[in-house]
């Protein structure tokens, strides 16, 4: 900008200089036309260029801010966050109020640019009651929280016999799984906390610890290895667990237990290039281990396994992130045959 300001002096002083050149002649005065298009050209140049560089740093900035960032793991606890802003709302402001379901299952869609909440009403009256203020009530948070462009629906849920019947087969085949590692392993797998929607039954979290002698296991590879075995026997008896957040300690803070973790985990599985199974993460304290389907002789396992800590360790400059926890963090990448590949 200050050679820009010099610049529109000479043009200044030449204009002047212009003015009074009738005895130099009509050369004279083509040359300063000639000066006025070249300083005009550098003028737009340089404005140009300054409005370009502006606009790359408001993108820049907007990559680790907005809803729409391109890291899908921030993108991810955005979402997180959405939801826990409108959950906390409609109890507040509606079942508070007027009275609760009998349960709810809420999903936001990122790709979709939609909310959708399933309620268990007791019956048509109940739900017509309680419909049109959960409606509103949703509007109005994405309203205030920036995501006006996602729509809302608010459906019910009648089947009265798939909900019991769910649970029951996948808390059965939990058990089954941790009777089978107590056997192979000579460890005891402690299931606390196996939430369920209470609108068709699904296992929504697994608190999954390892004892050995009455003690937690927390050796971070030792738990990863117990985490994929435990994966692998309830995909094998019917119960894909993967795509369900899975804790592995208690007493955790609860931004990295309720957001940190499953935004890991899930934003990265997400993204089907990256090969990415499973993650096992401890605590804060700990490594992040990365479980892939990658093989480690493929050519390409570098630049996936890359792109996967570019990710993971933007994600911790988050803003959000780093002031709650600003680390280190040692991430670990495990190819299919269990190596370490970064």
């Amino acid at each position: 900008m200050e050679k820009l300001n010099k610049n529109i002096k000479i043009m200044l002083q030449l204009t002047t200089l212009g003015k009074n050149a009738n005895i130099l002649g009509d050369d004279f005065l083509k040359k300063i036309s000639m000066l006025f298009i070249l300083f005009g050209m550098l003028f737009f140049v340089v404005a140009c260029t300054s409005n370009k560089t502006n606009n790359e740093m408001e993108s820049s900035d907007n990559n680790v801010t907005s809803k729409g960032s391109p890291n899908n793991l921030i993108s991810y606890y955005e979402t997180i966050k959405l939801e826990n802003a409108i959950e906390s709302s409609i109890n507040k402001n509606v079942f508070k109020k007027k009275g609760h379901p009998n349960g709810y299952d809420l999903t936001l869609s990122r790709e979709k640019k939609e909310v959708i909440l399933v309620i268990r009403p007791y019956s048509k009256k109940n739900f017509n009651y309680l419909k049109d203020d959960l409606q509103s009530n949703i509007e109005e948070v994405l309203q205030t929280k920036k995501y006006g462009d996602y729509k809302v629906k608010v459906l019910a849920y009648w089947n009265d016999t798939n909900q019991p019947e769910r649970q029951k087969r996948e808390e059965k085949i939990i058990q089954e799984v941790a009777n089978e590692m107590k056997k192979i392993d000579k460890i005891d797998v402690l299931l606390t906390g196996t939430p369920y929607s209470a609108t068709d039954g699904r296992i929504v979290q697994v608190d999954l610890m390892f004892y050995r002698n009455d003690k937690e296991i927390i050796e971070p590879n030792e738990v990863n290895n117990f985490h994929k075995e435990f994966l692998k026997l309830a995909q094998e008896k019917g119960f894909n667990v993967k795509d369900i957040p899975i804790r592995f300690k208690s007493n955790l803070k609860r931004d990295w237990d309720m957001k940190v973790m499953p935004s890991i985990d899930q934003g990265l599985k997400e993204i089907k290039d990256l090969k990415v199974t499973s993650t096992t993460i401890i605590d804060d304290q700990n490594p992040i281990i990365i479980n892939s389907s990658i093989d480690s002789t493929d050519k390409k396992a570098k630049e996936i396994v890359k792109r996967i800590e570019e990710l993971t360790n933007e994600f911790f400059q988050y803003k959000q992130i780093k002031k709650s926890f600003p680390g280190p963090y040692e991430i670990h990448v495990l190819s299919k045959d269990n190596k370490k590949i970064n």
